[in-house]
């Protein structure tokens, strides 16, 4: 048995009497607090409704969502807001070489901010915290290092030790304010940096390469299937005439009529295997709710059951359990039941950014979705990652491109998701050797990546070792 001694002005310093803090907390005499040098500052929520701008605006606003890569952030998908309420809340504006940190949900994830498109301005989420050197630290920290310092296992066994778990985890500015770092001279700094820019560099390279395998899979589909799709952009000049009889039964907007579509269907229908509907070949296709945020109907994952949104939708059916939001089994059970998620059940996006993003549930683990998922079951007879497969591949995507909606907030429905054409063998064991064939392809993609990922830790602990000692 290990015993830790604590002092009691660390105790009124820190506000903290739980055990675990004082256990992961480094006992170095050079530490100093993060808010010595820089200042820290909060986001801001934005409702939905009418805050958000339906046409394009200099005024962009970053969620906690749209962070899907930590390397570089497509400003072009951030939502848009009105330039006056750009003007009131313009103090929650974040800059270029800001340093973002996710303090709800998932905490801990940083980045700095890069190539912000020119007169642009970006306000931030409640659930980020902005980081931007102080006047004292100038000439004496390098903002990379600090970047790179709160990526080490010793700075987020800190943030770990300070989240306050409730329904979704979070930690309070001042919190991040009070995580003891180390700054040591220019040079070791910039040492720091270098090692783990090359890195970088080396996972950068780590994941093109597992890119290019990935993107393989489609060609894969197709050939096995004897088909070829055009090119959407040979069709975005095209101007084009629906005769009324066309539209009877159909939607009216000229988006689903576009002549890509209708050439690319065309070339769908030549497939050396039949098409079939989505909902010909299910026992069920349905969507979830989403209880009220911060309700009674939340708990924790020892006594809940997992809730799945369509941002932990994985194409290999990998979920991430600790990072769940979790329902008590009550409502599971009754308010939600036509909604529970079974092993081999398909998962599709139909609301929002991930719109389109499919994976497969593969778990014994109980579990429930929202409604911004579609949930298929299919019929015996089936190969769920077969379809799974085409739904994510060109085919499937032209389906879902096709359907849906091109409005501020993209949206499918359900009876839609049934109308999705997909080409199957008859026979499962063709399924099945489609499916095999790719899913070898993910196995390798992944491996490469997991490579890039390792070189990335080897760096950290290079890092944690030159400057902890």
């Amino acid at each position: 048995m290990k015993i830790f001694k604590v002092r009691i002005s660390d105790i009124i310093s820190f506000r903290r009497l739980d055990v675990s803090f004082y256990m992961n907390r480094p006992i170095l005499p050079s530490l100093v607090s993060l808010s010595s040098y820089a200042n820290i500052k909060g986001g801001k929520r934005i409702p939905k409704g009418d805050s958000f701008a339906f046409e394009k605006t200099d005024y962009l606003y970053l969620r906690l969502s749209d962070i899907t890569n930590l390397d570089s952030i497509d400003y072009d998908n951030l939502k848009c807001i009105n330039e006056g309420l750009y003007h009131k809340l313009h103090r929650y504006e974040v800059t270029e070489n800001d340093i973002i940190i996710s303090i709800a949900g998932t905490i801990g994830k940083c980045f700095t901010l890069k190539n912000i498109p020119q007169n642009k301005h970006i306000i931030l989420t409640e659930n980020c915290a902005c980081l931007r050197l102080k006047d004292n630290a100038k000439g004496k920290i390098l903002p990379d290092y600090i970047l790179i310092l709160l990526k080490t296992s010793f700075v987020q066994k800190q943030i770990y030790a300070h989240k306050i778990q409730t329904t979704i985890p979070k930690i309070g500015l001042d919190r991040i304010g009070r995580l003891e770092v180390i700054f040591p001279s220019i040079d070791t700094q910039q040492k720091t940096v270098d090692i783990y820019t090359a890195a970088q560099n080396a996972k950068l390279q780590k994941d093109k390469e597992a890119k290019e395998l990935l993107e393989s899979i489609d060609n894969i589909v197709t050939q096995h299937l004897g088909i070829k799709l055009p090119e959407k952009i040979n069709f975005s000049e095209t101007k084009y005439f629906t005769p009324i009889s066309k539209l009877i039964g159909q939607r009216y907007d000229p988006y689903f009529h576009n002549p890509y579509f209708e050439r690319a269907f065309a070339e769908l229908a030549q497939s050396k295997y039949p098409l079939k509907k989505l909902g010909d070949i299910s026992i069920l296709i349905t969507s979830g709710i989403t209880p009220k945020a911060g309700g009674d109907a939340y708990t924790d994952s020892q006594n809940g059951i997992a809730f799945i949104r369509s941002g932990d939708i994985d194409i290999n059916g990998n979920i991430n359990f600790e990072e769940l939001l979790y329902i008590k089994p009550e409502v599971h059970n009754k308010q939600m039941k036509s909604s529970k998620v079974y092993d081999n059940d398909i998962m599709i996006a139909i609301v929002g950014a991930t719109i389109g993003q499919v994976g497969i549930y593969h778990s014994e683990k109980e579990a429930n979705i929202n409604q911004a998922i579609a949930l298929v079951r299919l019929k015996d007879g089936y190969n769920p990652e077969y379809v799974k497969e085409l739904i994510k591949s060109s085919i499937g995507q032209l389906n879902l491109d096709r359907l849906k909606r091109p409005v501020a907030r993209a949206n499918i429905n359900l009876e839609e998701i049934a109308s999705i054409l997909i080409p199957i063998p008859e026979k499962i064991e063709m399924q099945t050797a489609i499916a095999k064939e790719i899913h070898e392809i993910r196995v390798k993609a992944d491996a490469i990546k997991n490579e890039g990922s390792l070189i990335i830790e080897k760096a950290k602990a290079t890092i944690e070792k030159m400057i902890l000692g």
